[in-house]
């Protein structure tokens, strides 16, 4: 219970300042608590996904709250991002995530290569101008919801690690704008992936307070962390500067990818 309160309060830290959802968390820690309740290794990965979006929903719920709050909202460019997000969130979870075939082994080589690519990006240099809206710039924020909604359904993170590199390198967006426009992506994403794992039924059933793939006593002491560390990461992003928040966010991506793929090892080699 206390470390999943933890990892609630950090994710919802990282939510805030960073705009990616808390999920970067959530899936070191989950793996771990759901198969001491009992949760099979076949069935972690879908598991891990939809208890991390869970997290990742309230998290981002928190901070889109305090972004409209304090005026930092772009609803026109969030919704362009948003919308396609959540359409091929769903495709993903219905088509690959809930499949017998999808391993841990798999969700854990995904996202390593996702979070590889992802650094990779996020430290392209390019020079950073103001561009108007045209059909290529909406191509592009579509875009930037399709990576982040297919990123949030076979990982669990949100999707943040996704769309923000892509706004801040092929749009040349300031990261907190492109934080912003983030965050309300993943609510969208997180909200729409969170209906549709209460009402799958999925191959292991029998634990008590389960509902499809949310397993409500891990689940919730992740929200009530979440809850509590949002604001503060919030205020934090506000104080700290668009290059603080780009290196913390490399950092954050950079543990998470060698821890998962430490684990990634350890699977392959037993």
């Amino acid at each position: 219970m206390f470390w999943l309160l933890l990892a609630g309060f950090a994710g919802g830290i990282l939510a805030g300042l960073l705009g990616i959802g808390g999920g970067i968390i959530y899936v070191l820690i989950l793996p771990y608590a759901l198969e001491g309740a009992g949760i099979l290794p076949e069935y972690l990965a879908p598991f891990t996904i939809a208890n991390s979006i869970f997290g990742v929903l309230f998290a981002s719920l928190s901070a889109n709250f305090l972004n409209i709050r304090n005026h930092d909202f772009h609803p026109k460019e969030a919704l362009w991002v948003g919308i396609p997000g959540a359409v091929f969130a769903v495709f993903i979870l219905k088509t690959v995530v809930t499949q017998h075939w999808f391993s841990v082994s798999i969700f854990y080589g995904v996202l390593i290569l996702f979070l590889a690519y992802m650094i990779i990006s996020l430290f392209i240099k390019k020079e950073e101008k103001k561009v108007e809206i045209s059909k290529n710039r909406v191509f592009k924020l579509n875009f930037a919801g399709i990576a982040g909604g297919s990123l949030a359904a076979t990982t669990g993170l949100g999707g943040g690690a996704a769309v923000i590199p892509i706004l801040s390198t092929r749009l040349h967006m300031d990261i907190k704008k492109a934080r912003s426009i983030s965050l309300v992506m993943i609510f969208i994403t997180a909200f729409t992936l969170t209906v549709f794992n209460l009402f799958e039924k999925p191959a292991i059933s029998h634990l008590s307070w389960q509902v499809g793939y949310i397993y409500f006593p891990t689940a919730l002491p992740v929200t009530i962390g979440v809850i509590i560390g949002t604001p503060i990461g919030s205020k934090l992003g506000r104080i700290l500067s668009s290059k603080t928040i780009r290196i913390l966010f490399g950092i954050f991506i950079f543990i998470v990818m060698v821890e998962k793929s430490i684990q990634l090892f350890r699977i392959l080699i037993d």
